[in-house]
């Protein structure tokens, strides 16, 4: 069931990216909501499912535009090695590390992507592109994780902490 909700949500995403997000511009790029939403997922939900959901996410999205098929689904799967630092725990937030996955992913997204068009036969302007849209969308898209994550988050259902003894002084 848990699948069928996020090949449903990917593909809302996948066709709102491709259809409305395009118009809403910020520091001259758009929102990559498809990054956002699989980096999301993966911090939410786990690495297990993120394993599912990211390639699905970025399959559907590869349909909805003109990237060789597989662009995204490459492009984004450095998001599931990056949610081990949901694991981590690096501070008591899950958002902050979200933040920091959405601004890594984004610059590993367009540094793949750029590759793979590059291998096909295309003329990427590099230098412009790191620029005018790598850099830019390391700053966009955390601004705009807050969209996905809070509702996705809020759905979530969270396993309850276990303690041992007598109120919650010992934690397991």
């Amino acid at each position: 069931m848990k699948y069928a909700i996020a090949l449903a949500a990917s593909a809302m995403v996948a066709i709102l990216a491709t259809s409305v997000v395009p118009y809403v511009k910020v520091l001259g790029v758009a929102p990559d909501i498809v990054l956002i939403f699989a980096a999301c997922w993966a911090m939410v939900r786990g690495q297990g499912e993120a394993m599912v959901v990211v390639p699905m996410a970025g399959l559907l999205r590869d349909l909805t535009t003109s990237d060789p098929v597989g662009t995204s689904v490459l492009a984004l799967s450095p998001i599931v090695l990056l949610a081990a630092i949901r694991d981590l725990r690096p501070v008591e937030s899950d958002f902050l590390p979200t933040l920091a996955v959405v601004a890594i992913a984004s610059l590993a997204y367009s540094v793949v992507s750029m590759t793979v068009l590059t291998a096909v036969g295309e003329n990427v302007p590099w230098g412009t592109a790191m620029l005018r849209v790598a850099l830019p969308s390391m700053l966009v898209n955390p601004l705009f994780t807050v969209l996905i994550y809070s509702p996705m988050r809020w759905l979530t259902t969270r396993p309850k902490r276990e303690s041992f003894g007598v109120g919650s002084a010992v934690q397991l």
